[in-house]
């Protein structure tokens, strides 16, 4: 498997529109938070009431936007997973169907913004998705059994494509069913600053791609120790049972 990397986030840059300060008739300190959420909550969440709303932001522009981002994870996914030559319509679907769940589950929070030497930031927290580590050694144990099967002869009658769906269905069904039981790793948090002319109001597009980029965790191949971050915190699910 390829080492899962986070891909400049262009669906994330062509969100990132002027916004005028004028409009918003609140202050800097909510305002910029705000803008922020709304900001990750289109991309990741396909919520985007508020962007329209608060921000200006088209509905057709943002449901665009987060079909681009979701097709982007899906298809990050395939690459990771070596399965370039499973890209049959179904097999699309299902990724993208895990892609959009994944993406669903995203946990992050953002501050009011603050000002240091003139200038104003926010904190973004947020809790890396564990999925390609919550997935590995079952995925691992079923290429391997997989392989088995081959070498016993199981797939002699399919077609290349029968084959290379099959074992990419196989996959699938080891993400989604992760996927709908998300694990995150220890909060991580990412400060941005706001660049502000005194009309006009964005953050820059590093500082976006700084975020996406600890949304999902990279794949440590089972081995977490020594790393940095890699305390798991309670899901979701865990976290409404407490």
């Amino acid at each position: 498997m390829k080492i899962f990397k986070r891909m400049i986030a262009l669906c994330l840059i062509s969100l990132l529109t002027l916004c005028s300060l004028c409009s918003c008739g609140g202050k800097k300190k909510t305002v910029y938070q705000s803008y922020i959420q709304n900001l990750l909550d289109v991309n990741y969440k396909g919520i985007y009431t508020d962007y329209i709303k608060e921000n200006g932001g088209e509905e057709s522009d943002a449901k665009n936007m987060h079909q681009d981002c979701i097709n982007q994870l899906a298809e990050q996914l395939i690459t990771h997973y070596s399965l370039d030559n499973a890209q049959s319509v179904q097999i699309k679907e299902r990724f993208f169907e895990i892609a959009e769940t994944i993406y669903s589950h995203t946990k992050y929070s953002v501050s009011e913004s603050y000002q240091e030497n003139g200038e104003y930031f926010v904190d973004v927290t947020v809790y890396p998705v564990n999925i390609l580590n919550q997935a590995y050694e079952e995925v691992i144990a079923y290429i391997e059994q997989f392989n088995s099967d081959v070498d016993a002869g199981v797939y002699n009658n399919y077609t290349m494509q029968q084959y290379e769906e099959t074992f990419a269905g196989g996959l699938a069904d080891i993400l989604a069913e992760h996927a709908n039981a998300i694990e995150y790793l220890a909060p991580v948090t990412v400060t941005v600053s706001i660049m502000d002319d005194g009309e006009y109001y964005s953050i820059s597009p590093e500082d976006l791609i700084r975020i996406d980029s600890q949304m999902i965790a990279v794949e440590t191949h089972g081995d977490t120790s020594g790393e940095e971050n890699t305390d798991t915190v309670p899901s979701d699910e865990e976290t409404a049972e407490e």
